[in-house]
């Protein structure tokens, strides 16, 4: 399956900006891959008080992602900032050609910078299949925490879209490539470049990790996309010639 991330500067309150540097790079890979991954937020950008921000972008970001997979045949995931019934979360969704096809709420709120006093935390894991890999999402802060990844029915694919700050860049390799490793499967963290109205600064350091954790594809720290094709017959042939997972402790877990 082709995998596509783009990092990009996501600019402050202006969906509209951010889905024509989408809609660019969607041009640009039609017919050059199956799924397009974007960062956290990447609509909005990375807003704690999401009261401030004009609710109609929604379902408009969500319209615009559907309309753009149907004319470049590509699934489009990354998270928004969503309204459902007056409360706020921060969600991850998939898009095709039909709309939302998958979603997961940010279950680990990012406390220091306020996000628990104003979103509501997810409760319930997910996955979603495509091109026959079984796929987690998740967001950013939940990289910290191995138990959210750690499934009794084996993942081929875990996604990361995050608004990771630069001062801890470090952290978000070294545990992309830790949640690899441990689930024996491919890894794909999408993270933004620039600086945000928070004062936050980030490196971007998108990456692809494959099921040995090692470090297929690494961008720096400029707006760009990459594609890489991710092989599950040899991640299958790589776990039944060394099946950890088997030895696992359901009961410690």
């Amino acid at each position: 399956m082709l995998v596509s991330i783009f990092q990009f500067d996501v600019a402050w309150h202006d969906p509209a900006a951010n889905l024509s540097k989408i809609e660019e790079v969607c041009a640009s890979l039609a017919g050059k891959t199956n799924l397009l991954v974007l960062p956290e937020m990447f609509n909005t950008g990375y807003e704690m008080v999401p009261q401030h921000l004009d609710i109609q972008w929604q379902d408009k970001t969500i319209q615009k992602l559907s309309t753009l997979s149907a004319e470049y045949d590509m699934i489009i995931a990354g998270s928004i900032p969503m309204n459902r019934d007056g409360q706020f979360f921060n969600t991850f969704i998939a898009v095709n050609a039909l709309g939302v096809v998958a979603k997961y709420d940010k279950i680990h709120s990012f406390s220091l910078a306020g996000e628990a006093k104003h979103y509501e935390a997810g409760i319930n894991r997910t996955t979603f299949d495509m091109n026959d890999f079984n796929i987690q999402p998740l967001i950013c802060y939940d990289l910290r925490f191995p138990y959210i990844s750690t499934n009794k029915q084996a993942v081929d694919l875990i996604i990361y879209a995050a608004n990771w700050p630069k001062a801890r860049v470090s952290h978000w390799k070294s545990l992309l490539v830790a949640r690899a490793i441990e689930n024996q499967c491919y890894v794909i963290g999408v993270n933004r470049t620039g600086e945000d109205n928070n004062g936050y600064h980030y490196s971007g350091a998108s990456m692809i990790v494959d099921y040995n954790g090692d470090v297929a594809l690494e961008m720096e720290d400029n707006p760009a996309y990459i594609t890489y094709n991710l092989d599950k017959p040899k991640m299958m042939a790589y776990r039944e010639k060394l099946p950890f997972m088997m030895d696992r402790k359901w009961d410690l877990i």
